[in-house]
């Protein structure tokens, strides 16, 4: 296979994506505002995660772990753990970009991706943790469905194998896909009751995922078909 260099993300655009990753990072429950416009590198960030010492269940100030266990359902649990693997599945494909993708707003995506998502993850991870000690009988309660718009081990492999335009069409509609995959776990943890924070926090990823895939089509429609 012909070596191919990914093209160099701006100075402006690197800069706008460490700001938005200290958004997810630094934002309370109500994280930052998603941007628009027309600029092709605006993030859509959603709030932070609920997870790590900022995550609050009332809006107000932090509680302690114990007050936080106490809101929280097997839906959660199980909404956070099936979005921890999906953000892992993102991530993974979106890694593969470098070297890869031609269009350049969508490598400034892919770039996003990689960066917002791992930093969810690990957030999610630490929720999870910080309630390992409640007896919610999550193994009891499994996740109905499984995982909506998952991206296939052979998907995956197909996109180690692509360059250019070819890959970005397989980018675009994988990761289509599972945007509204996400989008569908995220309404359907909102029928249940549970922590607030990950309400709130299933809200932002509905909006977000919604407004990228909208950004994702529009790439679509410009690349070329051969």
């Amino acid at each position: 296979m012909i070596e191919r260099r990914a093209k160099a993300v701006p100075l402006p655009t690197r800069l706008r994506l460490a700001a938005s990753l200290a958004c997810v990072i630094a934002a309370g429950a109500g994280g930052c505002t998603a941007a628009s416009g027309v600029d092709p590198s605006a993030s859509f960030i959603t709030p932070a995660p609920p997870g790590g010492s900022s995550s609050r269940s009332d809006g107000g100030s932090d509680a302690p772990a114990a007050e936080l266990d106490s809101t929280t359902t097997a839906a959660d649990v199980d909404f956070v753990r099936a979005m921890i693997a999906h953000h892992e599945q993102a991530v993974e494909l979106a890694g593969l970009a470098p070297g890869r993708v031609d269009d350049p707003e969508l490598a400034a995506i892919a770039e996003r991706i990689v960066l917002v998502q791992s930093a969810e993850a690990t957030q999610l991870r630490t929720w999870l943790e910080r309630r390992s000690s409640r007896d919610l009988e999550v193994d009891a309660h499994e996740h109905a469905g499984g995982m909506t718009g998952e991206i296939s081990r052979s998907t995956l492999d197909r996109a180690a194998e692509l360059e250019g335009s070819a890959f970005d069409r397989l980018f675009v509609g994988a990761m289509v896909a599972h945007h509204r995959g996400a989008i569908e776990m995220s309404e359907a943890r909102l029928t249940e009751t549970g922590d607030s924070a990950v309400a709130r926090w299933a809200r932002g990823v509905a909006t977000a995922q919604s407004l990228e895939i909208d950004r994702l089509l529009a790439i679509e429609a410009r690349l070329p078909q051969s």
